[in-house]
């Protein structure tokens, strides 16, 4: 029984402590939810011109007269390598590519108020290592959250003045697979999911401070999402020809099983300035907060035991700073360019090969279009992070270099 809950506990509880690697934002937070924001490195908290007001900031919905829908993907392209302690082994995760979307609808209506709704998948993405030499350790996980956000926005009367607030219900799945060198002939494909559902907060502000001055704060709580899958052995999805386990000395340490873990989402506060230099010319910086160490420890409950195994994560609170910009060169034509710097949540004893995490530097440009009331906007970011050198108990050790591309693309109406 322990061999079994060694195998299947730490799998499950390492691959969340560890959680997939993101494209953008540190940990495994996704905030490329508008191709707009994505152009000036994520600065949008203090823009009213923001299209997707429902994640940046629901407050800004009242500083507009009309209704209004933005939606689009954002294409991203994460890739991960790794070379070994001793230099003589390399390897990359697959290639792939990821289209979340995003969508926002705003509503206004009686002079000082708006309804709105947002979709979006804030948490999560995937990384796959394929058939590498750590695969024991981890071999492929995913994450998708997608957090359905309704808002409401008031204005107050004599002031430049938006408050607003919301819920946020997120449904998540969460997939993990690994494998098991029984012994050196003998490999197990073991395969863990789950799905689970959370409830959150929204609460912010917009203040026109002056006709060039705006200020933003926008808050979006933390949430407990509460998973119950499967753990199952064997060849269980024909991709690779592993060894059934029934059929070995070891299946009594193998027996398919239901499971049941938690992880929480951190909270997040933003604070926002945009500043209108010149007609042509906005600025805009923001400063990003997440209490990461909400994120503390995994613990895995299992239905054939009564004992559950904990792991800990033990990841700290981060900032993340970004500067942006847009320009407008025609009429209705503006160039977007931006710089973020994201600090990172993960320490060195529990950093892992499903997120060799490290600071991050995020390099933006973008181009927007309105014409008619209706607007494209298109965005690319580059992500680059330090290598980050892994020594500790979770195992693959050795040096590891992360990056991204994202390709932004929107289309809204009622602009």
């Amino acid at each position: 029984m322990m061999k079994k809950k060694y195998i299947v506990g730490w799998g499950l509880a390492t691959a969340l402590v560890v959680a997939p690697a993101a494209a953008f934002a540190a940990g495994f937070a996704n905030t490329a939810q508008s191709a707009t924001a994505s152009g000036m490195s994520g600065v949008a908290t203090g823009n009213a011109d923001e299209p997707n007001a429902n994640f940046f900031n629901p407050a800004s919905m009242i500083f507009r007269e009309d209704f209004n829908v933005y939606a689009g993907p954002t294409l991203i392209a994460p890739s991960v390598s790794y070379t070994s302690p001793d230099g003589t082994s390399e390897a990359s995760t697959v290639a792939q590519v990821f289209p979340p979307p995003n969508f926002s609808l705003a509503v206004p209506f009686a002079d000082s108020f708006a309804l709105g709704v947002g979709v979006t998948l804030p948490w999560g993405l995937a990384i796959d290592w394929d058939n590498w030499e750590n695969r024991e350790t981890f071999r492929s996980q995913g994450l998708q959250t997608i957090n359905i956000n309704p808002n409401f926005a008031y204005k107050i009367p004599g002031l430049d003045l938006g408050v607003a607030a919301g819920v946020q219900v997120l449904h998540s799945t969460l997939s993990q697979r690994r494998s098991v060198f029984l012994r050196e002939d003998t490999e197990v494909d073991v395969n863990l999911a789950g799905s689970g559902v959370g409830v959150g907060a929204t609460f912010a502000t917009m203040f026109k401070a002056t006709d060039e001055i705006t200020l933003g704060l926008n808050y979006r709580s933390g949430a407990r999402i509460n998973y119950e899958g499967t753990a199952r052995f064997g060849n269980h999805n024909d991709e690779e020809q592993f060894t059934d386990p029934n059929d070995t000395p070891f299946a009594a340490s193998f027996v398919d099983q239901d499971i049941t873990t938690t992880i929480n989402i951190p909270h997040t506060v933003n604070f926002g300035l945009g500043w209108q230099v010149l007609e042509p010319l906005w600025l805009g910086v923001d400063v990003n907060y997440m209490t990461w160490s909400v994120y503390d420890e995994i613990a895995v409950e299992f239905e054939e035991q009564g004992d559950d195994l904990v792991v800990n994560a033990d990841w700290e609170d981060a900032f993340a700073f970004r500067i942006g910009g847009e320009f407008a060169v025609i009429d209705n034509l503006k160039a977007r360019a931006g710089f973020g710097y994201d600090m990172t949540p993960v320490p060195d004893e529990t950093v892992g090969p499903s997120l060799p995490d490290n600071d991050r530097f995020v390099f933006s440009t973008g181009v927007g279009y309105t014409k008619l009331g209706i607007r494209a906007d298109l965005a690319y970011q580059y992500v680059y992070l330090n290598e980050r050198v892994i020594d500790n108990e979770v195992g693959a050790d050795g040096t590891y270099q992360l990056s991204s591309h994202l390709v932004g693309i929107n289309i809204g109406y009622g602009f």
